[in-house]
This record gives C-alpha cells, sequence and structure tokens, in this order.
C-alpha cells in the first residue's frame, strides 16, 4: 500500500478503535463530556464506526482514498466554517484542523499516486 494512505488508514484506524474502546475521550478533547449510554452510543458510532470503515475502505480500495480525502477536508472545512459563524477558532481546533487538512491531502496525493 502506498506509504501517504497507510498513514491515512492508520490514522482513522488508530481515532477509531480508541473511540470505540473509550468514548469518553472524544469529548474531554473539546471540554465536555458524554454523561449517558445514549452519548457514547454516538460517539462510538460516528467516531469510532465510520473512521473504522474508513481505515478499512482505504486498506481493500487504495483509490478510495480520494473519497475519504475529501470527507476529511470537509471536517476541516466545517470546523473553519464553525469559527466564522462563532467568532473564533480555540486552539484545539486550529489543531484538529491542521491535522484534517494534512491527512486529506496525504489521502489525495496516495490515491492519485495509486491511480499512475
Amino acid at each position: 500500500m502506498n506509504p501517504l494512505l497507510a498513514a491515512g488508514a492508520a490514522s482513522y484506524g488508530a481515532l477509531g478503535l480508541v473511540s470505540f474502546l473509550k468514548p469518553d475521550v472524544v469529548p474531554a478533547v473539546v471540554g465536555f463530556t458524554a454523561p449517558g449510554a445514549d452519548a457514547r452510543t454516538e460517539i462510538r458510532a460516528v467516531y469510532g464506526g465510520l473512521p473504522l470503515a474508513f481505515a478499512a475502505t482505504l486498506a481493500l480500495s487504495p483509490a478510495s482514498g480520494t473519497a475519504i480525502g475529501a470527507a476529511t477536508a470537509g471536517m476541516a472545512a466545517g470546523r473553519v466554517g464553525s469559527a466564522l459563524l462563532e467568532g473564533r477558532l480555540s486552539p484545539t481546533m486550529t489543531g484538529l484542523v491542521a491535522l484534517e487538512s494534512t491527512v486529506a491531502v496525504a489521502l489525495v496525493a496516495g490515491a492519485r499516486a495509486v491511480r499512475r
């Protein structure tokens, strides 16, 4: 597998695994909690299951890096859009935008390299 895609798959795999096994970590990053079973289930689904599916898709179909990279860029864009609406981008969100943007570029570049 292309190293850029492998790094993206590993990143999503790690995020998914941690989020599924320790769902309280996700809200703690941004300063809130998941007080009940439904909240933890939602975290496991969105931050656990979806990233694990992204990782598996990248492993099984390297060309999917373009679509998953676009989805990752959408997360970063959503944070920036929210910052514009809220009037600020916290240091935590700035770090997440940087991370998501980097992963998005790596996935798209990796997918392009596979197609050549």
